[in-house]
Order: structure tokens, then C-alpha cells, then sequence
């Protein structure tokens, strides 16, 4: 072999022995490259794998523990009148039901229509699975009657002038006051708590409110008898004023004498309406013999 032979084959060595090893800093590059993507990849199938665990598990609380199989998993707190049942009605509520997809401030807004509360606060509990429900009652503080699909129905009404029927009521409980309600209507309802709010003013004792089916109110009074007060409610507070003076000025001798009434339909100018007077009876001929 020639030298020139010899020296173009150590060339062609030397060029396939470069060029099939890299130099060091090209492959350490390379294989933290590698090393890279295969971390990467790692972490992405862990996320996989997390939140297919995580969805898994929220779909078996959702649908096996955080529900309401029973009216049992309901605390109800501040009522003795009102046990699960009437509660679990008065709300809508059905089992099973999922406990996340409960609304409380729909169930308090239907329980404060339905119950006979003046407050309600739902609260949802996660461990154990529940509802909390704190009410706060009304109290009866009158008598009262209204007409119903049966006639005359028995009941009573609370400060806000709310009905409450007998059922509602603990057993053995009666009004705060003496007062009675006849003919109790709900678009009356707002006037009848006024008058309720303001009996002591009113007199001693304030002892019915009668309603008419129009609207109109009048009062029956102890110390004044019938005082009717018509259906303006801006008027409200004048006829109020209007009764404190009369039951200060009136005399005596015309204290309550009236079944006629009085009329403060327009308190600026109170109208006393007496009784007529009683006629004698006529005489018989046996009593002119």
C-alpha cells in the first residue's frame, strides 16, 4: 500500500469515528433532553391519574354519602310545635335528594311562607351528611276567625298579624292578649298588626277587631264601644291620636253607649252616632181595661 493510499484511509477512519460519536457537551444535552421529556410525561399521566381518582370519589360522595336519604339526617332546632315531618312538607324537600344541590335560601324563603316562624336559617352539613334548621316561632297574640271553604274556621294570629291555625299552636297554649280578630283577611293583615302593636294606647281593653270583607276596619273598645275607622290606611295614625283624646275628653255618661258606634272614617271630624232610644211598648187593651 502507498503512503498516499495509507494516509487516505486513516482519513476516512477518522472522519466515521467523528462522525458517529458527539462531543461530550452535545450528548449531555441530549440526554437531559430526554430525561426532561420523560418527567414531563410522568407528571402527566400522575395529573391523569389524580383527577380521575378526585372525580371518582366526588361522584360517589355526591351520589352515596352527601345526600338526604331521610327526614332523620334534619336537625331542627327552636321549634317544639313542629316536628320533622311538618318541616320536610313545609320545605319541598324529597329523598333521596343530593345534599349540594340543595338551595337553603329557597327553603327558608318556603319556609317562611308555610311555617308559622318568623325566622328560618338552613345550613347544609357535610359530616355526618344533614341539614341544620333553626326557626324562630311566632307567638299567638289574639283570637281570631276567618271564612273558610267550611265556614268559620277557628284560629289566631301573632304580632305581624299573620294567621295561625289551632294546629300550629302547643298544646294547651292560648293568646298573649284578650283581643279578638272577626273576619281576619290576608290584605288586612299589615293593619291588623298595627292595631295589635298599638292596643294599649287604644284603651283598656282594646276587645275586638272586626274586619269586613271590603276592607274596612272598626274596633270595639271598652271605654268607647264601636269605633269604626273605614279602610284608608294613611289615616291610620290620626284615628290613633284621635281615640287617646277622646278616651281622655269624652264624658262619662257617653262612654261606651253606643252600638251604633263611632264613626272616625274621618278623624278630623269624629261622628258619635248614639243608641236611639227605646220605645215603649204599646199598650194592650187589657191593660187600658
Amino acid at each position: 500500500m502507498s503512503p498516499e493510499e495509507s494516509r487516505n484511509k486513516g482519513t476516512k477512519l477518522s472522519k466515521g469515528k467523528s462522525q458517529g460519536q458527539l462531543p461530550p457537551g452535545v450528548e449531555r444535552r441530549r440526554r437531559l433532553r430526554q430525561e426532561r421529556r420523560q418527567e414531563r410525561l410522568i407528571q402527566l399521566w400522575r395529573l391523569v391519574f389524580f383527577l380521575t381518582a378526585a372525580t371518582g370519589l366526588s361522584w360517589l360522595l355526591l351520589t352515596l354519602g352527601w345526600s338526604l336519604r331521610s327526614a332523620e339526617q334534619i336537625e331542627i332546632r327552636g321549634s317544639q310545635r313542629m316536628g320533622q315531618n311538618v318541616v320536610v312538607n313545609a320545605a319541598g324537600l324529597t329523598f333521596p335528594e343530593s345534599l349540594l344541590s340543595i338551595e337553603p335560601a329557597q327553603i327558608e324563603q318556603k319556609l317562611m311562607q308555610e311555617l308559622p316562624v318568623q325566622e328560618a336559617s338552613v345550613q347544609r352539613r357535610l359530616l355526618p351528611p344533614g341539614l341544620d334548621i333553626t326557626l324562630v316561632e311566632r307567638r299567638p297574640i289574639a283570637a281570631a276567625t276567618r271564612t273558610g271553604p267550611m265556614g268559620i274556621e277557628q284560629g289566631m294570629v301573632d304580632r305581624e298579624g299573620q294567621w295561625m291555625s289551632m294546629t300550629m299552636a302547643k298544646r294547651g297554649e292560648k293568646p298573649e292578649s284578650a283581643v279578638k280578630v272577626e273576619g281576619w283577611i290576608s290584605s288586612r293583615r299589615a293593619v291588623i298588626a298595627r292595631v295589635l302593636q298599638q292596643q294599649e294606647r287604644l284603651g283598656r281593653p282594646l276587645k275586638t277587631i272586626l274586619v269586613e270583607p271590603a276592607g274596612g276596619i272598626s274596633l270595639r273598645i271598652e271605654t268607647l264601644g264601636l269605633v269604626y275607622l273605614g279602610a284608608n290606611d294613611a289615616l291610620l295614625d290620626q284615628q290613633f291620636k284621635t281615640i287617646v283624646q277622646l278616651n281622655e275628653s269624652l264624658p262619662p255618661n257617653l262612654r261606651g253607649v253606643s252600638n251604633a258606634g263611632l264613626d272616625l272614617s274621618d278623624p278630623s271630624q269624629p261622628e258619635l252616632k248614639l243608641r236611639p232610644p227605646l220605645k215603649p211598648a204599646p199598650r194592650t187593651k187589657a191593660s187600658d181595661g
